[in-house]
């Protein structure tokens, strides 16, 4: 038992540890802050807060989590980072143990799990403490059981479940699992494995119904987000897009390495029923993914990162699958070939591009983090404190603040908005970017000129580096 949790255990930690010690990441993705806001909400007695000024998607579980952090305090941001730092290492591993286990070769797993961790998309998500993280590792989970058992039943219904309550791909694929368990089922199997099937769904829409009165605020709110923010969420831009997200998430190693390990799974196993699971997994996201604009959600790649890391196993079959073949062999000799080949190929990229993504991020997050950095010294300044108290509201010139500055002056639901596209009334204290270039390179395109500005007869109550603090003539301390 403890030969099987050391590996499993120095994987995890270590993949965490490492993140940390490089990148030593500490501000939260917006939906994340949104998440740790609206457990604080609920924990205080108040309905969390769904239908703020541009409110991200609702994730049950993601709120849940974040309900671990409060305790800490301002610290709550490094509980739910070491989090998903701590579900990269397992979802790492478990991408380990499904190459080994289909393809029958420990190499395999080794080098799609190497990949997965390297992926600069994926190390942004996981500094950034992304649910996707955690999801992919739910699903690879539950891949994993069903390849070491065919039909196992409950327990991967019951990991689809989990995972379902932080993204709805989870309900199409326990929903096909359900369909492929039913002729081996009893009549009260099928009864227990629908119950499974729909808890996420059910949980989901009834916390939208009790925080909202809309049990589909969800689908409703991000449809409207969407177009908001105006993002492509056109079915025809779901081809270009669906393939320029899986490419992007992979980089290197889809280029040549995934068309080849398809191409030995098709030559060499494609009878194999564990050839076939990743790929039908990978498949019905992708599908959700596509038909998604059908219903005004929008085309973001995070959408397709667990489709991609599926993918990520045919790479480890295209580098290591002459290990599968006959010792002496043709095909042995000419396999080895190609792996190397694939191998040098995706290495080749390492010092051309490959470190520069990584010391981009590097880069991105040493200056995000100081501009949000500056945004809490906003928040925690006794002259602002003093002024939200007295005078109750904070507006934001855009929406991205909100969650932010909400949870360090520790405001309640609906005393923070937004003035962008007139969303919400100006208050008496107005909080703006400042126009200078460190904030505008945050911005890029993006920097709210218009509402950026000081209201006539407005004085400056709070400046630094960054951000400035407005107050009304009628807000007073």
């Amino acid at each position: 038992m403890l030969r099987r949790a050391l590996p499993a255990g120095v994987t995890i930690v270590g993949v965490a540890a490492v993140l940390r010690a490089v990148f030593d990441p500490w501000y939260l993705n917006y939906d994340a802050r949104y998440a740790i806001l609206w457990s604080r909400d609920a924990w205080t007695g108040h309905l969390p807060e769904y239908e703020a000024d541009f409110a991200p998607t609702p994730k049950p579980l993601q709120s849940l989590v974040g309900s671990i952090g409060l305790p800490f305090g301002d610290a709550a941001d490094d509980v739910m980072t070491w989090i998903v730092l701590l579900s990269l290492g397992v979802l790492a591993y478990l991408v380990y143990l499904l190459g080994a286990r289909l393809f029958g070769n420990p190499w395999v797993g080794v080098v799609a799990a190497v990949v997965v961790v390297t992926r600069p998309v994926i190390l942004r998500d996981t500094l950034l403490a992304y649910q996707d993280i955690p999801f992919a590792a739910l699903v690879v989970g539950a891949v994993l059981l069903e390849a070491k058992r065919p039909r196992r039943g409950v327990p991967v219904l019951a990991l689809l479940a989990v995972a379902g309550l932080l993204r709805p791909e989870a309900w199409v694929l326990a929903g096909l699992y359900w369909l492929y368990l039913w002729p081996t089922g009893t009549t009260r199997q099928r009864v227990a494995w629908a119950v499974l099937v729909a808890a996420a769904p059910v949980l989901w829409a009834l916390a939208d119904l009790i925080v909202t009165g809309d049990p589909l605020h969800s689908l409703h709110g991000t449809a409207e987000l969407a177009e908001e923010n105006e993002r492509r969420r056109s079915i025809t831009q779901v081809p270009r897009w669906g393939a320029q997200y899986v490419a992007y998430t992979l980089r290197e190693p889809l280029i040549l390495g995934v068309p080849l390990g398809l191409l030995f799974a098709w030559r060499y196993r494609r009878h194999d029923r564990g050839t076939i699971l990743p790929l039908a997994v990978a498949a019905a996201m992708l599908a959700v993914f596509a038909i998604g604009p059908i219903f005004g959600l929008p085309l973001i790649g995070r959408y397709v990162r667990t489709p991609a890391i599926l993918l990520a196993l045919f790479y480890g079959l295209a580098v290591a699958g002459w290990l599968l073949l006959p010792r002496g062999s043709r095909e042995r000799r000419v396999w080895m070939g190609i792996g190397a080949v694939a191998l040098l190929a995706s290495l080749a990229f390492v010092p051309l591009k490959h470190v520069e993504m990584i010391e981009g991020l590097d880069r991105r997050f040493e200056r995000d983090g100081r501009f949000y950095a500056d945004l809490r010294d906003a928040g925690d300044a006794p002259e602002v404190e003093r002024a939200f108290d007295a005078c109750g509201r904070l507006s934001t010139a855009e929406h991205r603040p909100i969650p932010y500055i909400r949870w360090w002056l520790d405001g309640d639901p609906g005393s923070v908005g937004t003035i962008r596209k007139r969303t919400s009334p100006l208050a008496d204290l107005l909080l703006v970017p400042r126009d200078v270039r460190s904030v505008r390179r945050f911005y890029r395109t993006n920097y709210p000129r218009r509402t950026a500005r000081r209201p006539a007869g407005w004085r400056t109550l709070y400046a630094n580096r960054s951000w400035k603090v407005y107050a009304s003539p009628s807000c007073t301390t």
